[in-house]
Formats: C-alpha cells, structure tokens, sequence
C-alpha cells in the first residue's frame, strides 16, 4: 500500500450514529445509546437525519419506504397480525386446522362476532362446563379481562377475542405464574430469529384456586400481569439485581434453576418454547415479507428492520407450554434493578447484533455512492437477474451469519436453524401460510399436485389426509376447463353464426348490384 493511500486512509473521518428517541417514553433505551453506546440521541419528529429509530409505536410501510439503507427502525409493518389478540387467534387457528399436533400450544380462540355461532355450539356441546376468559381485541396490561361461563355476561355483537381458560396451570409455591420471553426478529425475507436467555417470570399475588363463580373477579389469582399485581399488598418488589430469585417478579432463569433442581426437565421445555415462536413466526412470515420487500424491494441485506416481541408463555399442569399473547412493544419500564439489568442488557444486545456502528454505517453510505456514480455513468439503472440477486442475498446473508456469531451476546439464534432437517421440518408450515395468505389476497394460483390426474379417485398411495387437501383445488380445476370448454364451444358456434350472417348479407348485396346492372344495361338499349 502506498504512502499516499495510507495517508488518505488517515483522513477517513467516520460518521457519528444518531438515534432518534422522540417517539419513545423509556428512560432505558436513552440510557443504553448515550451512556453504553455512545452515540447522539436526537428528539426531533420530522427529522430524517438518524441511523436508529426507537419508537413504542408501530410502524406504516410509508416510513420504511422512504429509508435510506443505513436506517434501522426497531418495528415491522404489519406486525400487528400477531400482536394484535383477534389477529394471532386467526392466524394459529387457520394453521392448526391444517396441523392440529403442531399447532396445538395455544387455547381454543373465538373471534366475536364473526365466531359467536361457533362460541355458542361449543357452549352447548363439549364447554358446556369450561370457564371462558374473555379480553377486548385491542387492550394490554389486564385491562378489560374477566373469567366466565355463562354467555349471557358475553356481548356476542362487540369486538372481544374469547378463550378457553386454562384451569390447571402449574403452580410454584401455589402461585400462578407466567414468562415474558423476548424475541428478536432480526429479518423477515428470509426469517431470522433470536432468543434472548434471559427474561423475567411473573407471579400472581394470590394463592390460586380452581376457577369457580364465587372467584371470578380475583384477578390478582387469575392473572399474572405486572400492571395489576404490582397495586396488591401482597406484592414483593426485587431489590437486588444479585437476588434475581425474590419476589413477584424475578428472572426467568432463577425460576428454570429452581425447576431444574426439582427435577424438571429445562431443556426440553427451552426446546418446546422454541419450536412455539418459530412456528408463530411462519404463521406471519408472509404477510411481513410482503409489507417489507413492498417497502424496500432493494434491500438484500433484509435488516433495515428489527424487532423486539415479547411472547406470553404459561406452563399447564403437565409442564407443557402454552402461548397467551405476543407483544410488539413490551415494556421497557424498570422501577427494580432486575428490570433495569434484564432490560439494559437486552437493548444493548439487539442494537449490537443488528451491526449499528460507525464503520458500517460508512461501508452502506460509500456503497450507495459507488452506485449512484455507476448510474451516472452508464445513464441507466443496473438491472440484475434473477440469479444474481439470489446470489447476492445469499452472500449478504452469510456475511451476516458470521458477524452474528460473534456478537450474540445474550441471545441464541433459533431460525434459520443449524441443522438442514430442522429448517425443512418448518419449511411446511411456510409454505401453508404463504397459500394462506395468496388465498386472503386473491394472488393464488390454482396448481395440480404432481403426478396427479384431474379425473378418477385419488392414487392409492396418497395418504386419506392429503387426498382432503388437493381435493377441492382439483374439483375446481375441473370445473374451471369443463366451463372454458362451453364457453369456448359458444364462442365458436357464435363466430359461424356471425360469418354467415356477413355472407348471406354480402351475396345480397351481389344481387341487388346484379339487378341495377341488367336495368342499366335494359335503358341503354331502349335509348339506342
């Protein structure tokens, strides 16, 4: 190397990282950026002169659209079809229609009012003794929630998501308790998932009894949710980060301690809890690719996008795990050193794994530049195909595999998955929920199975369950050629008909030309 680019190198002057935290209320996230990180926090709402975006709202597909490559914002457009209760309802239960073991680890839901029918046969028939747990669609932190097993307490005509309430949860000290487990979703074209190791466990104040009328309305024995146990006197506030086990709210990982020396089996509840939030994600994957690449189309790197999800997880009596809800902004509030240790280390995690730094921040504005010179030059935009697209994205994302491995931190990368059997194991449920969503925006297209005959009963060798599955397609498929067949034939019959017509016409007019000629030719002899 020269001294003269030695020398140029030298008087590289890298940008500062900004971060805008207008649209925030969490002292935590302004804390890490400025005081860990180290960068410039703004406030400005209509300034676009930022790296980080942190904000405790959603994001519209406007505001992703008009990002520059170097731009994070920490929300997904449309990630509100799993944080919002009807949404997740609808989505787990289309897939467990079509996968009922896989799909089997959340509660019986009923979206009113367009499943108030359902609701009530179910009451009728086999909920005739089940206890229903009724939320409003949109509401957090406990607000609106009640227990009952009478319709008649419903309003079958306003918007609420209804579930079976699971009545034999696991106890600890004869508490109920949940996990707030966060998630990262790095990417969503292709899925790329974390889970952070630690979280918080989150305990009920009262000693829990059997759901039964007279305790319906004991809500600090029926529900976990910090916002309403933290009023009760019972309640216990950690107050040493070296104490994590104490309290009302503690670490998830003293409570898996303290199962494990009972005899639990951790690992394979970890395990469990994974392959739930994995196949949450590829219930939604599709419609997020759509809103994202919509969006930003030029995007090969898939991670100007990012987002902190915290997922609800209760265990049955069994030890099994069950998801109640998805967060698209959990709280970041810390008013206990276990929040403020759990919390800090989780934003400062995800903002280094997503490569948010002043060299990077370089590298992406000089290749943008590098670009724009190219366009000048050739007078037109580099057009690439298909395969070398793939090819990009393909090498980008191994770029990304190598820097992730190195700076984790707390996190654990859970899709894509190391092993090659295990991403084909999820790759159905992909594929279910991109024809799922194909069919909700009229963009599917009818295709036979292979090897398949329109007509005749299915082979043999196709099992009962999928012969269910490709039957209707082919019924319309079927359909579909028999009706362009009578079209096509009325069609034809129509244009014969029309060219006789234009014939008949023409040959009387050949007539009447023939008649006016023979008269002409009659008064040119009489003249003579």
């Amino acid at each position: 190397m020269s001294d003269s680019e030695t020398e140029q190198q030298r008087k590289v002057v890298l940008p500062q990282i900004i971060m805008n935290v207008y649209d925030t209320q969490y002292q935590v996230v302004r804390y890490v950026g400025q005081e860990i990180l180290k960068w410039k926090l703004i406030a400005e709402p209509e300034s676009w002169d930022w790296d980080v975006y942190w904000t405790d709202s959603g994001v519209h597909a406007e505001m992703l659209s008009k990002m520059k490559q170097h731009q994070k914002v920490n929300h997904f457009p449309g990630m509100y079809i799993l944080a919002r209760k009807n949404n997740l309802g609808k989505q787990l239960t289309k897939m467990r229609r079509r996968f009922p073991k896989e799909f089997k680890f959340f509660p019986f839901t009923w979206m009113l009012p367009s499943d108030a029918q359902d609701l009530k046969e179910y009451m009728k028939g086999k909920g005739r003794d089940e206890t229903l747990i009724v939320k409003p669609e949109a509401s957090c932190q406990g607000r609106g929630i009640f227990l009952t097993k009478s319709l008649d307490f419903i309003s079958l005509t306003e918007r609420y998501v209804v579930q079976k309430y699971l009545g034999d949860p696991f106890l600890i000290d004869g508490l109920k308790f949940d996990f707030r487990i966060y998630v990262l979703v790095a990417g969503c074209d292709p899925l790329r998932i974390f889970i952070y190791t630690e979280g918080l466990a989150r305990f009920a104040t009262e000693k829990y009894m059997p759901p039964h009328p007279t305790n319906f309305d004991d809500l600090c024995m029926h529900l976990t949710n910090y916002a309403i146990n933290k009023n009760n006197e019972n309640f216990v506030f950690n107050e040493d980060v070296q104490r994590m086990d104490v309290g009302h709210k503690r670490s998830m990982s003293s409570v898996f301690e303290k199962l494990k020396q009972e005899g639990r089996d951790i690992d394979q509840l970890w395990m469990d809890i994974k392959q739930i939030i994995i196949k949450t994600l590829c219930s939604a994957q599709p419609f997020l690719k759509h809103q994202y690449t919509t969006s930003q189309p030029n995007n090969p790197m898939n991670n100007m996008c990012f987002e902190i999800l915290g997922f609800d997880i209760i265990l049955d009596s069994s030890f099994k795990p069950i998801l109640l809800e998805i967060n698209h902004s959990p709280s970041f509030t810390t008013d206990s050193p276990l929040d403020q240790y759990i919390k800090a280390n989780l934003i400062e995690d995800t903002l280094v794994l997503m490569n948010v730094n002043r060299e990077e921040k370089y590298r992406l504005i000089q290749e943008k530049h590098q670009e724009m010179q190219k366009r000048i030059l050739t007078g037109r935009n580099i057009r690439m195909t298909q395969e070398d697209r793939k090819a990009i994205v393909e090498q980008y994302q191994m770029i990304r595999d190598a820097y992730e491995d190195e700076h984790l931190g707390g996190f654990e990368k859970i899709y894509p998955c190391d092993e090659e059997y295990e991403t084909d194991y999820y790759t159905q449920f992909l594929t279910y929920a991109s024809d799922i969503f194909e069919e909700s925006t009229g963009t599917k297209k009818v295709q036979l199975p292979p090897n398949r005959k329109i007509t005749g009963s299915p082979q043999k060798s196709i099992k009962h369950d999928a012969a269910k599955i490709y039957a209707q397609p082919l019924r319309v498929v079927v359909q579909s050629q028999q009706l362009q067949s009578r079209k096509t034939k009325q069609h034809t019959l129509l244009y014969k008909s029309m060219i006789q017509q234009q014939i008949q016409q023409e040959q009387r007019k050949i007539q009447i030309m023939m008649k006016q000629r023979e008269q002409l030719q009659q008064k040119q002899k009489y003249i003579q």
